[in-house]
């Protein structure tokens, strides 16, 4: 399989934002170009390898081994993954609603480190849950740290009826962190072509507690979903607890009638099904969907002046049919006591 994001941004900022980010230009790129092998043999083994081809030198994504239908364990997974953190992070790029993870997760979240981690489900899939044992590696896939992260989510469905079309789903994820001797969060206002606009700059930390709430909500074409994110620092020394946090609320609606597919083993969101592919010969729409998502990011308390960053987001998604969409995402993104920058942004979307 593979995937091929072309990803296109413009920027008007004001001038205050420019003060303090420098200069920000239009422009566009090849955000993902994927390609992967992924596969079970066996029945029980399963594999995946993943290379990003967008970046000069292309990158290892996913690469893990794993065994299922382990009694009491599920499946285990040994390798280079995403830990399990977050219902957005988690969500495949293919099928997340906006070109961009929510700020919270820009900032906080754990992405791809190598480890082991064991995930199961009971009560028909109702409850999910996964922990696992992760070490620190830099965006060429190395290790760079001899410590040890933990880190777990646990997922449930409380109501759920008439087989997914309807649910609420919700859900809790923390890890410990050790980072090596310094930490340092920044932030992009979900515009990849943009410079980062709140920075902690480097900080010392002894360790970190990541905290994650989540709640989604399901009813047919209507689509509601949020995540607050926690981060509580020990910075060492004499220094009490610096504590960060931030937040996401967003809901998408189907004009066409759609409904987002639940992935109850996973706890996320799947692939879209238009009811009817785009075609000028069958005179078919594709699916059709609006979203609207403010999030919020602090990264200001004791002795760090990170900065405070908020975005209100329109989208706008084309689903020619379950392999291809074009995506339109207007952002207004305010900069606390700098003002205000637009952000328009368009995607084109291929997965197989």
């Amino acid at each position: 399989g593979g995937r091929l994001h072309l990803d296109s941004a413009y920027f008007k900022p004001g001038s205050g934002v420019e003060d303090k980010v420098g200069s920000i230009k239009d422009g566009a790129e090849a955000r993902r170009a994927h390609i992967a092998i992924k596969g079970t043999m066996y029945e029980d083994y399963i594999y995946q390898l993943e290379y990003d081809f967008a970046p000069a030198n292309p990158l290892i994504r996913d690469a893990y081994l794993g065994l299922k239908n382990i009694p009491y364990l599920g499946t285990v997974r040994a390798g280079h993954f995403f830990e399990p953190w977050g219902m957005d992070n988690l969500t495949n790029t293919n099928y997340i609603t906006f070109l961009e993870n929510p700020l919270p997760n820009l900032a906080f979240a754990p992405l791809r480190n190598w480890g082991i981690a064991a995930a199961s489900s009971a009560f028909d899939e109702r409850m999910e849950w996964e922990v696992g044992v992760f070490r620190d590696a830099d965006n060429q896939s190395k290790v760079t740290s001899d410590e040890y992260n933990f880190t777990g989510r646990l997922t449930a469905l409380p109501w759920y009826k008439d087989k997914g079309e309807k649910l609420l789903h919700l859900g809790i994820a923390y890890s410990l962190r050790h980072p090596k001797q310094t930490l340092q969060y920044s932030a992009k206002p979900e515009a990849n072509l943009s410079p980062n606009f709140v920075n902690t700059g480097a900080f010392n930390a002894k360790s970190n507690h990541l905290l994650g709430y989540e709640a989604a909500f399901l009813n047919g074409p209507l689509s509601l979903q949020g995540e607050y994110m926690g981060n509580i620092v020990d910075q060492g020394g004499d220094r009490h607890d610096t504590y960060f946090q931030g937040l996401y609320l967003q809901a998408s609606y189907f004009l066409t009638g759609e409904i987002r597919p639940y992935l109850k083993p996973n706890g996320t969101f799947g692939r879209i099904k238009p009811r009817k592919n785009f075609s000028f010969k069958d005179k078919g729409l594709g699916a059709w969907e609006v979203a609207l998502r403010y999030s919020w990011l602090d990264l200001e308390d004791d002795n760090i002046n990170g900065g405070i960053l908020s975005d209100a987001s329109l989208g706008l998604n084309w689903y020619l049919n379950p392999n291809m969409r074009i995506m339109w995402d207007y952002i207004r993104a305010h900069l606390n006591g700098r003002g205000n920058t637009d952000i328009l942004e368009t995607r084109f979307q291929v997965d197989f």
